[in-house]
């Protein structure tokens, strides 16, 4: 059987930067490395938006990268 061991987890956020001369629009992600495996999914949700409101570009999305090891 497999085990499946922690390694790392990454908090990205994506800002919409602006729009390209197709008036299509751009974004910007910012990424937060190193976050520990036990913080809920609602933890994450409040930090981001906490972060997100120093920022003068709107939020477009919140994700969550984790890393795992198999052996």
């Amino acid at each position: 059987m497999a085990n499946v061991n922690f390694v790392n987890a990454t908090l990205r956020l994506k800002y919409m930067d602006g729009y390209d001369e197709n008036n299509e629009p751009t974004f910007t992600t910012k990424s937060y490395r190193n976050i520990n495996n036990t913080h809920s999914a609602d933890d994450l949700l409040a930090v981001a938006h906490a972060i997100a409101s120093l920022s003068s570009k709107s939020l477009a999305g919140i994700a969550k990268q984790e890393t795992h090891d198999l052996s």
